[in-house]
């Protein structure tokens, strides 16, 4: 629509703007503001082009009412006056263009251009605010631990994506207080005897899933990931006594549950209290640094920033720190041995000199090496903790020496310099062996390689390198054969029973698998063996 008092501009632009941009069309004319006001109650503009100076209504009057009543229509301003005053006035209203008269046809096609790929713009981010508004509550849950999760990591490329978007959908999540917890488990308890390091991820999982029904059930958290993995939760309260209340009751209902269920223990730590969504990154990164006191206050406890000495968080925790970073920075440079000064100086922190006091250490300095060094570790970290399993040995006469052999040991592995010592054919018939010994349960690549004490990248490398097959091949036509000779010990065998024996929940998919590896289904198979027998 385009609003001018003049005859002569209206009949100009009405003629020309069709030829000059084919993407456009004067739809109305009007003669003042008023006129244009009440158009607008029953027809909608994608652009409103408006003069200044007119009776009844002036174009500045006119943008005002619209910004009020139309907050998102595109407004452009014609006018003969060149003063700053009226310009920035325009702009308060949200005036997109402001182009001095007389009108330059370049100038007139530059800024339809620029309205037109705003207005596609904002097309889209309506579709995509529908889309959002419409989806499962399921979904919009995602949006939002993603957005904690950009927060935390402090990645602004995200923030700026999801921030409009959170508003927009009316999503407020601090009322009050708010603060970070993070939850570590306690992975030094899996390197008991029975233990299994390859299960920390599985636990992790149901740490988060018991934190995520407890704090929905209690209204007053939020439950995500970081980039590390830790297990995170965004925690409200109606004032910071209330906040802190609400952390003790959600960490002491999973501490029970979990250790109810799985025998182990959770670590946790609660950051600072801030009351604005974009300073959470400030709780989450005290809430981390409160997470390594579990190495000399011990573990299975939740931690608050602000409940400890100053003098034990700069003595002890800081000496633990700055060795966990001086050996990050050197462990993968040229020099063999330019880490040893560092990691000494790393295990002279432990207190008291045990058993399960070093493996705490050690896996707190694998996995911090493992967050900062993804790519160089290349799958080794599961190796690396397994061989901590070998100070069990030590258990009553455990010496620095002994620990920092050791660690020395594990960080080898992280470092890829160690496969040469490990006799690799050794390792695949010890693999194979226990293949034949467990084919009937539901083994892994990742159980066999932990009961091995190497890495299930390594173990499966290894084994398409030295054997015919690889490991999923070879434990399927053991699983096969195995199969094929109960069906043939008798006719009285149930295909179901036999699927179960050979390590398949399912007979269908045992049936299926049978088929691909024999060509017929186990009962055809079963059929065709007896009645040659008959």
């Amino acid at each position: 629509m385009v609003v001018d008092d003049e005859s002569l501009t209206r009949n100009f632009l009405q003629s020309n703007i069709p030829d000059w941009s084919g993407e456009w069309e004067v739809r109305a004319v009007a003669m003042d503001g008023q006129e244009a006001l009440e158009m607008m109650q029953t027809t909608p503009f994608d652009l409103v082009i408006t003069d200044i100076k007119m009776p009844e209504m002036d174009g500045l009057e006119l943008c005002r009412r619209i910004s009020a009543q139309f907050p998102q229509q595109k407004i452009m301003i014609l006018s003969g006056y060149d003063e700053f005053p009226l310009a920035q006035e325009a702009i308060r209203y949200g005036v997109n263009c402001y182009l001095l008269k007389p009108i330059v046809k370049e100038e007139l096609i530059l800024a339809l251009r620029r309205v037109e790929e705003e207005l596609k713009l904002s097309s889209t981010n309506e579709r995509a605010l529908t889309a959002m508004k419409q989806a499962s509550e399921m979904t919009q849950k995602q949006v939002i631990k993603q957005f904690l999760a950009a927060i935390v990591a402090g990645n602004d490329i995200e923030i700026k994506m999801l921030h409009p978007l959170m508003h927009r959908l009316g999503v407020n999540l601090i009322e009050a207080d708010a603060t970070i917890m993070v939850l570590a488990l306690d992975e030094h308890l899996l390197l008991a005897e029975a233990g299994s390091v390859s299960d920390s991820a599985i636990f992790r999982f149901i740490v988060r899933q018991m934190a995520e029904e407890i704090a929905e059930e209690m209204g007053c958290g939020i439950v995500f990931n970081d980039a590390e993995q830790h297990v995170c939760i965004f925690m409200t309260g109606e004032s910071k006594p209330q906040l802190m209340l609400n952390c003790n009751r959600l960490y002491e209902r999973l501490s029970e549950a979990l250790l109810l269920h799985t025998k182990l223990t959770v670590t946790g730590a609660v950051g600072s209290v801030v009351s604005e969504i974009l300073q959470l990154e400030l709780p989450y990164r005290y809430a981390l640094s409160e997470m390594g006191r579990r190495l000399f206050q011990g573990t299975g406890k939740l931690y608050f920033s602000s409940h400890h000495p100053i003098a034990l968080k700069d003595g002890l925790l800081r000496k633990i720190n700055t060795c966990l970073v001086n050996i990050s920075a050197v462990l993968f440079e040229s020099d063999d041995w330019a880490y040893i000064a560092p990691l000494q100086q790393y295990v002279e922190c432990i207190e008291p000199l045990t058993v399960a006091q070093s493996q705490l250490y050690g896996i707190a300095l694998i996995r911090y090496l493992e967050n900062r060094h993804s790519d160089e570790v290349l799958g080794n970290t599961d190796m690396a903790i397994s061989i901590l399993k070998k100070l069990s040995v030590y258990q009553a006469q455990l010496e620095r020496e002994q620990v920092m052999d050791n660690f020395k040991e594990a960080l080898r592995l992280l470092r890829g310099r160690d496969h040469a010592v490990w006799d690799e054919q050794d390792i695949v018939t010890r693999a194979i062996a226990y293949i034949y010994e467990h084919y009937a349960e539901p083994i892994s690549l990742a159980s066999i390689a932990d009961k091995i004490g190497v890495s299930s990248a390594y173990l499966s490398s290894t084994f398409s390198q030295r054997y015919e097959e690889g490991y999923i091949k070879f434990l399927t036509r053991i699983r096969m054969e195995q199969a094929a000779r109960l069906l043939k010990q008798s006719h009285q065998y149930k295909v179901a029973d036999v699927a179960v024996k050979v390590g398949y929940l399912s007979p269908k998919h045992f049936s299926h698998v049978f088929k691909q590896h024999y060509g017929m289904p186990p009962g055809e198979f079963q059929d065709q063996y007896w009645s040659t027998k008959s």
